[in-house]
């Protein structure tokens, strides 16, 4: 799975170019998609119980999505040919989409020219799916009795829109977790005041230019700020507690790291990112996902590291972030029955069980067997929060508060006020929108 924190700000101005500003609906349409029938005719857009048969359907379904890498690609074409082996009458058109995807797919939108099937990253899927550009998934569900019950509720609950149907389905996951040097950390701290004794006394030793590497954004920080009892807004998404005294608290404490010489960026340890600083020894603990084992394989195979569950903070109780995408159907897409079967396919428990067999992901279902060395990532699913697309505008809020965190560094202030002021006039901001 690859992680998009693409600016939506290019996705608004490509849409709001072709709608005049106004929320825009895709041009022709009334706002309700009509379904298509398996011959390809247009049935009344009124909802259906009529049961739905996937082998009942032909056809060919058009899928894209962007590739992380070599392996994602042999990974999903292999789940393509096991899809094609069960449901031989619909064969799959898959292309990689190139270049910046979320402008790629704005054009697309607007010129309703859409893939059956494509990737949605959590970031984009509010918007697009208030916008407009989303089928809902809901009567296919219904109709062909998909359980969607074993999914982790931190994956899919960010692909429910605004009037609380479902527009995609998450096709995989990953949870943020803490990968340590097995040379530097024989054992994996279990609290967070035990990673920070475990960090002030690795200060100085070996080629270590910082005990962690740690990211100056809410992209790893929210996890820190969670574990800690704080928050950017309330659960339901609508109060901004972005300046609650937990969080307050939290934020001043991840600044502390930076200031007490326990932590440093990537960056000003020289490298690209936290994994190219865990695998260079420059740092003995980095907070990521499961994308950094084949980095780490590939790159530093001589690096031994571990993977422990992420510390539990003084809200007692264990929490982190998750990211992930799913697999949407389009408003405008021309092969609706047929990408449904694909989609029901691919994020049922075969298809995601070869999907994820393949390395490259972890399954955002709790059906589906534990790949090989995946057992801490995929065990923190079952709490771990969402950790992008949770509200519209968390993109521009995560900026703020990535900008403002990252002056504090700079400047060597460390102060958390002016990181809290500029993140809650972003989530002020959001939650307006």
């Amino acid at each position: 799975m690859r992680r998009f924190l693409a600016p939506l700000t290019i996705i608004v101005l490509i849409v709001g170019a072709c709608s005049g500003g106004a929320t825009p609906t895709p041009a022709g349409s009334t706002g309700t998609a009509p379904s298509v029938a398996p011959g390809g005719s247009v049935e009344s857009t009124a909802p259906s119980t009529a049961a739905f048969d996937p082998k009942s359907i032909t056809g060919t379904a058009k899928l894209s999505g962007w590739q992380s890498s070599d392996a994602e690609n042999a990974a999903l074409t292999a789940t393509v040919a096991a899809f094609e082996a069960a449901y031989p009458n619909i064969k799959v058109d898959y292309k990689v989409t190139a270049g910046d995807y979320a402008a790629v797919m704005a054009t697309n939108f607007s010129s309703k020219n859409v893939p059956d099937l494509f990737y949605v990253d959590a970031t984009f899927a509010q918007p697009w799916s208030d916008a407009g550009f989303l089928e809902p998934l809901d009567d296919y569900i219904a109709k062909s009795g998909f359980d969607t019950s074993t999914f982790f509720p931190g994956y899919e609950s960010v692909f429910k829109g605004s009037d609380g149907k479902i527009y995609g389905l998450a096709k995989d996951g990953n949870t943020i977790g803490m990968a340590y040097n097995t040379a530097e950390v024989p054992t994996a701290p279990k609290t967070l005041d035990e990673l920070v004794t475990t960090a002030s006394g690795l200060k100085g030793k070996d080629s270590l230019k910082a005990p962690m590497c740690l990211n100056p954004g809410l992209d790893r920080g929210l996890a820190f700020v969670y574990a800690q009892g704080g928050s950017i807004v309330s659960d339901d998404g609508k109060t901004n507690t972005a300046d609650s005294p937990a969080t307050k608290t939290a934020v001043q404490w991840y600044l502390d790291q930076f200031k007490s010489g326990n932590a440093m960026t990537a960056s000003d340890m020289g490298d690209g990112w936290c994994g190219e600083s865990l695998g260079k020894k420059h740092a003995a603990f980095a907070f990521e996902g499961g994308w950094l084992d084949p980095a780490m394989t590939s790159t530093f195979p001589d690096t031994k590291y571990a993977w422990g569950q992420f510390p539990t903070g003084t809200s007692g109780s264990p929490v982190t972030i998750s990211y992930t995408a799913a697999y949407s159907i389009g408003a405008d897409s021309a092969n609706k029955d047929q990408a449904w079967v694909l989609l029901q396919y691919l994020a049922g428990k075969d298809g995601m069980t070869k999907w994820t067999e393949g390395g490259v992901a972890l399954p955002s279902r709790s059906d589906v067997p534990t790949p090989k060395g995946k057992d801490v990532l995929v065990a923190q699913a079952q709490f771990a929060k969402p950790g992008s697309g949770f509200f519209k505008g968390y993109a521009d809020v995560q900026k703020a508060f990535q900008d403002a965190f990252t002056l504090e560094i700079q400047n060597k202030t460390y102060n958390a006020d002016t990181v809290i002021a500029a993140t809650k006039a972003a989530v002020d901001k959001a939650l307006a929108s």
